[in-house]
């Protein structure tokens, strides 16, 4: 009985204690950050914003996270304070603290500064919420790239200006006083500390990446603080943290508005206070989608972005309510904690009680961080929140060609950073709005069609028999690929009807490719089904490359034409729909290929041999049979055989890396009388790719050893195969060579 129940709990211990350390690694990458999220809301407070920050970010990441991590179903909901909305709380408590009616030394004031705050975050949850419930939350997802990273990049300057104060060693206000004349009050030393800080963060990853670089860059920034203090005593190294107030939730910071509502700072500050939370609940509301989208893809799930929303509404309530900051899904956070094992909110729970422990226990040792290394702990966060798709094409503008279209989404990168940080966050906002009208209008002009080409310039990654390719070759012209890009609506929809009625009579096939379609509408899926009863009134086939009932093109059509119309137009790609064309042309001219079987002695490997030396080859090969979807071979199997098909096809298939996000690619398929596994038989490499059987499939293998027997045995024997192997792989050249000179006319 004690046997079988220490069994019983083995697992749930190692459970809870791989859901512990996730816990505490949670807690050990995002620990400072989290402080500095404290220091930037309140940074315009000066030697206060730490005493007043600091504890806020410790209860928003132990209340508020909690809250998120019980209500939310993400692979990891692991919420805290993130810069973006911090930022715009930030500029709220400076518009406030610039008040001449506000004193940092005056309780009164202070209380009603902590109750604008209150209401900033709170409505940022009750503002999301709404989100959620009204189902508007699908639309962030359509924010062009171009505004979502000038945003991101003006949020990333702000970060950096708001902490030149902290790295640079100048007082509070010297900046906005004397301008740039501010260089003069820069202390070396303090630079130099939290340079190091920086190079200890950004560089640690290269060596090690499972190291904790942000806490390692703490302590060590610290420690080269304590030592630059004890050696050169005189050196201005900028304040430490100071003395920390136990982080309390604060249940009592919306009493200034129970006395009513005529306090001068409350009245001229409440709607900026608004403001504030509407802001950040549409910039937090936007980034968690764009986020739990980035978690589903690397974690493999998919999430209903509304009750992310919704959890991260009500968390953000709570957090407001008890005197925290506004929180964000932090997905580096959520990663590393996946990383090291967590599964479940088990581990979220940790972390956000690890927080209340240090919220509660370790105020003396947050006292003595030095506020420089917390500065440059925040410089890392917000090079980070730099754009990279923006510098990639600000280095795709410096290589060249400089073209118009890429000068045009790089101006509408740098009028929404502009605009984030001369004029503010309600103003991007607005310019982002008024821009991504814009952008929609734009794209919905477009030509719908990106480019047309036939299917002799570019076929199926197929291989037939020579004299299946010799019969299909002159055909391919009959099949006629139009590659889409943009909005299949009303405005652009016909488009196609007029291509599709200027088609030649002697076309078999239309191929839509639909990779790069970005929205269909009622009206584009309508008139699909139109053109495609014109088409097959005039004898010719329509194929939806890119469409299947369960991808997001299929989803997009099926309310408007119903399932049995993507079942029977979609196709997985557009090489699969040019390759289903090809073996419907071979079908009418009379040859359904992989219905056929072909003799062993007239498959290619077989050519230019006698009766003799046929029935000594075909004594060495070893008939297999497979059912369909069954592997011949993995990727990376030892290349030891070559295999000849005589009936049925296979397809050849990349195998992507197990974390990675990329699909399964077709190298190529090979229909019967061809042969594969050949070049990895002769290089003594290893496979290439997956090798499944398309159908009922049957395949002769030849072993490498065999052949090798042949070499000493009957030279003459061997030397027609090499010769034949040579001449199968001369035609797959050819038969590429042909596509390329067709494709450049």
């Amino acid at each position: 009985m004690s046997t079988r129940s220490a069994h019983a709990r083995s697992p749930s211990l190692a459970f809870a204690w791989r859901e512990f350390q996730a816990g505490v690694a949670g807690t050990l990458i995002s620990l400072a950050p989290a402080l500095t999220m404290g220091l930037l809301a309140f940074a315009a407070l000066g030697p206060q914003a730490a005493a007043m920050g600091i504890p806020a970010a410790l209860v928003s990441s132990a209340v508020g996270g909690a809250v998120f991590a019980l209500l939310a179903r993400g692979p990891m909901a692991a919420g805290g304070p993130a810069a973006a909305p911090v930022l715009v709380l930030g500029a709220l408590v400076a518009q406030v603290a610039a008040d001449p009616a506000f004193a940092v030394g005056d309780p009164a004031a202070v209380s009603m500064l902590l109750a604008l705050v209150t209401v900033a975050v709170v409505s940022m949850g009750v503002f999301q919420i709404a989100l959620g419930l009204s189902g508007l939350v699908r639309f962030a997802k359509f924010v062009p790239q171009p505004v979502l990273a000038g945003f991101m990049n003006g949020v990333a300057l702000l970060a950096l200006l708001a902490l030149l104060p902290l790295l640079f060693g100048w007082p509070i206000g010297v900046l906005q006083a004397g301008g740039w004349s501010a260089v003069r009050e820069i202390q070396p030393a303090t630079v130099a500390v939290g340079l190091f800080t920086v190079t200890v963060i950004l560089g640690l990853p290269r060596l090690n990446p499972r190291l904790p670089a942000t806490l390692i860059g703490l302590l060590a920034g610290s420690g080269v603080y304590a030592l630059l203090h004890a050696v050169v005593p005189q050196a201005a190294l900028g304040p430490l943290t100071g003395t920390l107030p136990m982080a309390w939730p604060q249940l009592d910071s919306l009493s200034p508005f129970l006395k009513g509502v005529d306090e001068p700072l409350l009245l001229r500050h409440g709607g900026a206070a608004l403001t504030a939370g509407l802001v950040m609940a549409l910039i937090g509301t936007l980034e968690l989608v764009l986020n739990s989208l980035a978690m589903d893809q690397a974690c493999h799930t998919r999430t209903d972005p509304r009750r992310e929303v919704l959890a991260l509404g009500a968390a953000n309530v709570a957090s407001g309510l008890v005197g925290g900051l506004p929180l964000l899904l932090l997905r580096p956070r959520a990663l590393h904690m996946l990383q090291v094992g967590g599964r479940s909110r088990a581990a979220l729970l940790v972390c956000c009680g690890l927080f209340a422990v240090l919220g509660l226990a370790a105020a003396p040792l947050l006292s003595l961080l030095p506020q420089v290394v917390l500065g440059g702990v925040m410089v890392t966060v917000a090079f980070l929140m730099a754009d990279r798709w923006s510098l990639q094409l600000l280095a795709q503008w410096w290589r060249g060609p400089r073209t118009a279209e890429l000068q045009f989404e790089l101006a509408v990168v740098a009028i929404v950073c502009a605009t984030t940080v001369v004029l503010g966050f309600p103003a991007a906002v607005a310019a982002g709005a008024l821009l991504s009208v814009l952008l929609f209008v734009r794209n919905m002009n477009r030509s719908l069609v990106r480019s047309r080409y036939s299917a002799d310039a570019q076929p199926s990654r197929r291989i037939y028999a020579s004299a299946d390719e010799a019969r299909l070759r002159p055909l391919r012209k009959r099949i006629t690929v139009l590659e889409l890009e943009g909005a299949l609506f009303f405005g652009s929809a016909d488009r196609i009807a007029a291509l599709a009625d200027d088609l030649d009579a002697g076309c078999h096939t239309l191929v839509l490719d639909f990779r790069r379609v970005s929205l269909i509408d009622a009206s584009g899926a309508v008139l699909l089904t139109q053109v495609s009863r014109r088409l097959h009134e005039r004898g010719i086939g329509l194929l939806l490359a890119g469409v299947s009932v369960d991808n997001r093109h299929g989803r997009m059509l099926q309310p408007f034409v119903g399932d049995r119309y993507v079942a029977e137009h979609g196709v997985a790609d557009t090489d699969q729909a040019v390759e289903v064309a090809e073996l419907r042309l071979l079908a009418q001219s009379g040859f359904e290929l992989l219905r056929e079987t072909v003799p062993l002695e007239q498959t290619g490997l077989m050519a230019g041999l006698d009766a003799a030396q046929r029935a000594r080859l075909a004594a060495c090969l070893q008939p297999r049979r497979l059912a369909a979807g069954e592997h011949l071979f993995r990727q990376g199997d030892p290349g030891d055989q070559l295999y000849v098909i005589t009936a049925g096809s296979i397809n050849v298939f990349s195998e992507p890396a197990p974390c990675s996000t990329a699909l399964r690619q077709r190298f190529v398929s090979l229909s019967p009388g061809m042969m594969l596994g050949e070049t990895a038989m002769l290089d003594g490499g290893g496979r290439s790719g997956n090798a499944v059987a398309e159908g009922e499939t049957e395949v002769h293998a030849l072993h490498h050893d065999t052949l090798q027997q042949l070499r000493a045995e009957d030279p003459l024997l061997y030397a027609q195969i090499h010769r034949n192997i040579a001449l199968h792989l001369a035609q797959r050249l050819r038969a590429a060579a042909w596509a390329w000179r067709a494709s450049t006319g």
